[in-house]
């Protein structure tokens, strides 16, 4: 079995159920050939480039899941005739990029602290003692 990420736009008119209905629908494909959905996000509605089926924001999604590439066949004639998504990218990852999600998948969400830049901590005599010696000769 090969892994995947899928990206695909939904028309952001749905209401929260048809959404959650057409997901569903894109995950059942998935999993009846044979393939297994290791992580679905819903990325948000977000304002596209261009116009796309005349809508200015889609609703972004994205998943990555092992299948055979037969499974990739079946998706792709779904998005094809199925009116809720707008837009859609499939693509194989490499070995690479199967480590990082992996890893990516096995780690808990953990926001991290916000830490000051550089540029907002002035030096003091204590943090760079070479520069305050300097300075009193």
């Amino acid at each position: 079995m090969n892994y995947y990420e899928n990206v695909m736009i939904i028309d952001p008119n749905l209401d929260e159920k048809e959404t959650v209905k057409a997901v569903e629908r894109v995950k059942d494909v998935i999993g009846r050939a044979g393939g297994e959905i290791l992580k679905s996000d819903n990325l948000g509605v977000k304002k596209l480039a261009y116009d796309v089926k005349k809508q200015k924001k889609g609703n972004y999604f994205l998943m990555i899941f092992k299948s055979p590439p037969s499974a990739i066949l079946e998706l792709e004639r779904l998005y094809k005739v199925f009116d809720p998504v707008i837009k859609f990218l499939v693509i194989k990852l490499t070995k690479k990029q199967i480590a990082a999600a992996l890893a990516a998948l096995s780690k808990p969400d953990v926001k991290k602290e916000v830490k000051s830049s550089p540029a907002d901590v002035k030096p003091t005599a204590e943090a760079h003692p070479q520069e305050a010696k300097e300075d009193v000769q």
